[in-house]
């Protein structure tokens, strides 16, 4: 019998989320959670949703008024949980640092048990301008990569912060959790958004790759990948109307609030990517049905109107021979492949050489 080559086992991949099904939310009680980007729009949504739950929450965010006002009012809803908000540029190394010093003397048990790294921008005239570059005053001006720093620098901050906070047991040990924030830009183009898509698909490289190695930390890794979200505030409302004519529609902020929930508060899902967009039917589409990475969607679901969320980037490690196979071929490689890990191995060793 040939070995298996999935190593979702070694990787500690739990099996595929079924959607459809409830999950208890209620495991997020006594948890502290860290997230940048808090104050507004979606964050301020997820912070709301996870309050209620029982959950103590450290908001970071540039946006002082809303943060102060969010934390204020949650404090007076509820009255047993810890928050906080603290002034955070997450282009600024130290301003994040000093975001996680504080989240640890806030939190009631000492450590920090969910870190989101939410905060990032969308800015649609500067990849139309490094698209068709123009000359000012004679010469070609740099690009703005305003949205590299803030989602790709930020967010890697955020990670790396969590990376050394999370493993720390506090009073005792407990479940940990990095809820990434891509995008649909992280699994396809955004045609005109250049800028945007590259940044979005860097955290999808961040996730696809620690997923398979911060368990060893004991920390699950998980990342939504929303559509562009209705009402959210990412886009001004004409610009939004104009974004989303003919289209299915955008995504609703009640289904990625709920796919972030199921994410962090059920503690059996580790190295899962769900996907939000708008309800969405797959019965009956000519070629759907016959696409191994697509479940059909039946009518009955959701009382007839679709689905809105789905797995996305689920099979990496079913077969990581052919991966490597196909690795091996293009460098000419003489010896036989030695496996996954015989070639991560090898990597690490020439990496660490002095």
């Amino acid at each position: 019998m040939e070995p298996s080559n999935d190593i979702k086992g070694l990787i500690r991949q739990s099996p595929p989320v079924d959607v459809s099904k409830p999950y208890d939310a209620s495991t997020l009680k006594g948890k502290t959670i860290v997230i940048t980007g808090g104050a507004n729009g979606l964050g301020s949504f997820m912070v709301r949703e996870w309050a209620s739950h029982g959950a103590n929450i450290i908001v970071g965010d540039v946006d002082d008024t809303a943060g102060e006002q969010l934390v204020a009012s949650l404090t007076a809803q509820y009255p047993d949980s810890a928050f906080a908000f603290q002034h955070c540029d997450v282009t600024d190394w130290d301003s994040q640092v000093s975001l996680f010093e504080m989240a640890v003397n806030v939190s009631p048990h000492g450590g920090i048990d969910i870190v989101v790294p939410n905060a990032g921008i969308i800015l649609p005239d500067a990849s139309i301008q490094f698209e068709e570059p123009v000359l000012k005053n004679g010469r070609l001006p740099k690009p703005n990569t305003k949205q590299f720093d803030v989602n790709i620098t930020g967010a890697t901050y955020t990670t790396h912060l969590a990376l050394y906070w999370l493993p720390q047991s506090g009073s005792s040990p407990r479940d940990r959790c990095l809820l990434l924030v891509g995008s649909l830009a992280s699994l396809c183009p955004f045609p005109t958004q250049t800028m945007y898509t590259m940044s979005k698909h860097a955290i999808l490289g961040l996730f696809r790759t620690l997923r398979s190695t911060a368990f060893r930390n004991g920390v699950r890794v998980n990342m939504i990948t929303p559509y562009y979200v209705s009402k959210s505030n990412m886009l001004k409302l004409p610009v939004e109307a104009a974004f989303l004519s003919g289209t299915a529609g955008g995504a609703t902020i009640e289904d990625v609030i709920d796919a972030a929930t199921r994410l962090i508060a059920d503690e059996d899902i580790a190295g899962r990517a769900l996907c939000i967009g708008p309800k969405l039917k797959s019965a009956g589409v000519h070629g759907v049905e016959d696409e191994d990475d697509l479940m059909a969607v039946q009518e009955r679901e959701n009382n007839g109107q679709g689905r809105a969320v789905w797995e996305c980037y689920a099979g990496d490690y079913d077969n990581v021979d052919a991966f490597v196979k196909r690795y091996i071929l293009l460098l000419n490689a003489a010896e036989r492949v030695k496996g996954w890990f015989g070639i991560v191995t090898d990597i690490w060793s020439m990496l660490r050489r002095k």
